[in-house]
């Protein structure tokens, strides 16, 4: 790690984003404009529960809820690709319900749609900042749809019903190992193989080369998969975690987190590795 690096900029620093190649073009743009050199390495990806009617059930009647409360823009993929699958727009299915989104990153995949969304956090773009945002001692309690993934936590679920809420929580994706079966992939086939993105034996070598200076962990489910296949990061290694739950969770499983993304966007993910590594060089 250079000195410049030190310093804040980003030259020269080789930083490995590992998710899918289109969740991690945007980032891998800003990390390159700043003079990173990004790695894409996709350790997990989602695909559709084999059975999707319940989920089709729920999101028919979307409209007769109160709220339909989004926590990722995974589940805004699978459920835009749902309402294609019934010929109608996720627009009109979802009729007069109001939004609320968990991020910047959610809601912008939502008014892409055409949705309005009414309710984003301003700073804790978590499922916690969802849960301290919506209207949950105001006048009667609410009907809320929760399609989610496989893997989330119960925080939104248990946090509404506390208050009175009626929430149907439904698993609307499933979280595996990169790349997703073939026809049950959400957004579709796995894409070419862009420049910059290699396996996770490649990945592997150059970490323990000491090729890679940083790495950026968005999720709990990479965290576990990282953990599984390198177990302790070496120490030239800093590293990045989205969120306070994908902290929490990295940590432990023992990885040292040397700075904490505030927002899930391209900007915020560089932002934290300029401080990840400025922190980094300061504890070595």
């Amino acid at each position: 790690m250079t000195a410049d690096a030190a310093a804040g900029d980003l030259s020269g620093i080789t930083v490995a984003l590992l998710r899918s190649p289109e969740r991690a073009a945007a980032t891998a743009a800003v990390l390159t404009a700043r003079g990173a050199n990004p790695l894409v390495v996709p350790l997990i990806d989602w695909e559709l529960p084999a059975d999707t009617r319940e989920l089709d059930r729920f999101l028919g009647a979307a409209s007769s809820y109160d709220w339909l409360v989004l926590t990722s823009v995974t589940t805004v993929a699978v459920l835009a690709q749902r309402a294609e699958a019934r010929n109608v727009s996720l627009r009109s299915l979802v009729g007069s319900a109001r939004v609320a989104a968990v991020g910047s990153a959610t809601r912008a995949a939502l008014e892409a749609l055409g949705l309005a969304v009414d309710l984003t956090p301003a700073e804790d773009q978590s499922a916690e900042g969802l849960l301290a945002c919506l209207p949950i001692t105001e006048g009667r309690p609410a009907r809320a749809f929760l399609p989610q993934s496989d893997l989330a936590a119960d925080t939104l679920q248990t946090g509404l019903t506390g208050h009175g809420w009626t929430v149907d929580a439904v698993t609307a994706y499933l979280t595996v190992d990169y790349p997703a079966a073939a026809g049950r992939r959400v957004g579709g086939d796995v894409p070419g193989t862009p420049a910059g993105t290699c396996g996770r034996k490649e990945l592997s070598a150059a970490i323990r080369q000491g090729r890679v200076d940083a790495v950026v962990v968005t999720s709990p489910s990479i965290a576990v998969r990282l953990h599984a296949m390198m177990g302790a990061l070496p120490e030239s290694v800093a590293t990045v975690a989205i969120g306070r739950r994908t902290a929490r969770e990295a940590s432990a499983l023992g990885m040292r987190i040397d700075a904490t993304a505030a927002s899930p966007s391209p900007s915020g993910i560089a932002d934290a590795v300029r401080t990840a590594v400025v922190n980094h060089r300061k504890r070595n």
